[in-house]
C-alpha cells in the first residue's frame, strides 16, 4: 500500500516534525509504505500575504519597531538563532523524515494532517491551496487525520471568498478526522458532515525508541518553549524568572532565542527536544506541541494561554483533563507551576486515544485496499481474468 502524508513536514518547526514522524511511524507499523506529498503552491488571501510588497513592509515595520523599543538586538539575534535552527532542519531533518527520496506517482491512500493543515490564514508560502482540503489527484482514497482550522471562523472564511471552495474539496474527502472541537464544528457546518476527533500524532505514538539513550546531560533548570518573541510581556517575563530564581533553577529557552533566559540550545535532533524536555524540573510553554511534549513526559507545566492561541490550546488541556495547567495571566504562573498533576487520568485518556487512531488508520487502511483492487485494471493473462 503506497500511501502519502500531506503535512506541514517543511516547516522548521520542532513539533512539525514530531507530529510528521510521528503519523509515518504508526502507518508503517500498520504496513504501509509511507512517503511524503509536498504542498502545491495555491494563491495568497488579502490580508494574509506571505509574498511580494507587504511582506517586506511588515518586515520593515517590524524592525522599525523594535529599533523604537530597544528591542532590535534581540530580534536580531532571534532570527540568527532560527536561522540556525532552520540550517539543520534542511541539513539533518529532512533526510530523516526521507523528504529526499523521489515521490510515487500515485497513491492508495493520502492522508491530510495533522496541524493546521485547514488553516488558510498563516501567512506562508503556499497560500490557500485546495489541496490541503483534498484535491490529490494522485489518490485514490483520501483522509484526514487530527487536522485543524486553527482559530479561523465560518465568517473569516466567507469572507476571504474560499468557504464554498473549502467545503466543496472537504466532500471528496472519504473520511474526516480533526483534532479540536472548533475543527469539528465548522466541518459540519461547511459540508454537514459530521468529522471523528483525534489526538495529534505526537500523543499517541511512543517515543521510547527514540528517546533511549538520549539525554539533556543537565540538570536543575527551566524549559522555555515558546515562539520567538511571544513571551515579552514585562510581568510574564519577570514572573518566570521570578519562579526560577525562587527555585535555584537556570532558564533555558529551546526553540527561541530569549535574552532574559540564561542561555538558548538547539538539540540536535527533535527527539533531543523531548529529552530536554523530559529532562527539566519545570516547563513554561505557549505552544501546542510544547504542551503536549510536557504532557508525554509528565512535566510540571504551565501553558500561557492568549486569545490567539485560545482555541487549540483550551480544546487540548480540556480533552487532557490538564486545565489546571492553563496560566492566562502572569500572576498564574507560579500557581500553575507549583500545582501538582496526576497524570493517571491523562494517561487513560491518551491509551484509548492510541486504540481508536490504530482502529481509525487501519479501518482506512483497509478501505484504500479494497478501493485499490477494485479500480485496478485486470490483465487479461493473470489468472484472476479467467
Amino acid at each position: 500500500m503506497k500511501v502519502g502524508i500531506l503535512s506541514m513536514q517543511r516547516v522548521a518547526n520542532y513539533g512539525s516534525f514530531m507530529q510528521a514522524w510521528a503519523l509515518r511511524q504508526m502507518l508503517s507499523e500498520l504496513g504501509a509504505d509511507v512517503s511524503f506529498i509536498d504542498i502545491v503552491p495555491g494563491r495568497q488571501l488579502p490580508g494574509h500575504n506571505a509574498k511580494g510588497f507587504r511582506k517586506h513592509w511588515v518586515r520593515a515595520r517590524e524592525l522599525a519597531k523594535a529599533l523604537l523599543t530597544g528591542e532590535l538586538g534581540m530580534k536580531m539575534r532571534g532570527r540568527k538563532f532560527y536561522r540556525a535552527m532552520r540550517a539543520r532542519y534542511h541539513d539533518e531533518y529532512y533526510t530523516m523524515l526521507g523528504l529526499n527520496a523521489l515521490p510515487p506517482a500515485r497513491y492508495d491512500l493520502a492522508v491530510i494532517g495533522s496541524d493546521q493543515v485547514f488553516n488558510c490564514f498563516e501567512r506562508n508560502p503556499w497560500g490557500f491551496t485546495t489541496q490541503l482540503y483534498g484535491d490529490i489527484p494522485q489518490a485514490g482514497h483520501i483522509i484526514s487525520y487530527a487536522g485543524s482550522f486553527g482559530n479561523a471562523t465560518l465568517g473569516d472564511l466567507q469572507r476571504a471568498g474560499v468557504a464554498d471552495e473549502i467545503a466543496a474539496n472537504l466532500m471528496k474527502l472519504d473520511a474526516i478526522s480533526v483534532r479540536d472541537d472548533n475543527s469539528y464544528e465548522l466541518v459540519r457546518r461547511l459540508t454537514g458532515r459530521e468529522a471523528v476527533k483525534h489526538l495529534d500524532p505526537v500523543l499517541v505514538y511512543d517515543f521510547s525508541r527514540e528517546l533511549e539513550g538520549r539525554t539533556s546531560g543537565r540538570s536543575d533548570y527551566i524549559v522555555v518553549y515558546a515562539y520567538a518573541e511571544r513571551i515579552r510581556d514585562r510581568a510574564e517575563v519577570e514572573a518566570i524568572r521570578a519562579f526560577a530564581r525562587a527555585k535555584g533553577k537556570r532558564l533555558v529557552s529551546i526553540f527561541s532565542a530569549y535574552d532574559w533566559c540564561d542561555e538558548s540550545v538547539i538539540p540536535p535532533t527533535p527527539f533531543d527536544v523531548l529529552a530536554w524536555i523530559r529532562d527539566a524540573d519545570y516547563v513554561v510553554t505557549d505552544t501546542f506541541h510544547g504542551t503536549i511534549f510536557s504532557a508525554i513526559t509528565h512535566r510540571p507545566f504551565c501553558t500561557l494561554v492568549r486569545a490567539s492561541n485560545s482555541e487549540k490550546l483550551g480544546s487540548l488541556l480540556r480533552w487532557l483533563a490538564l486545565d489546571n495547567r492553563r496560566a492566562a495571566t502572569s500572576a498564574d504562573i507560579a500557581a500553575v507551576l507549583e500545582t501538582p498533576t496526576d497524570y493517571a487520568q491523562t494517561n487513560r485518556i491518551i491509551a484509548d486515544e492510541k486504540v481508536r487512531t490504530r482502529e481509525y488508520l487501519a479501518a482506512e487502511l483497509a478501505r484504500a485496499c479494497m478501493s485499490s483492487r477494485a479500480s485496478a485494471p485486470r490483465d487479461e493473462g493473470s489468472i484472476a481474468s479467467l
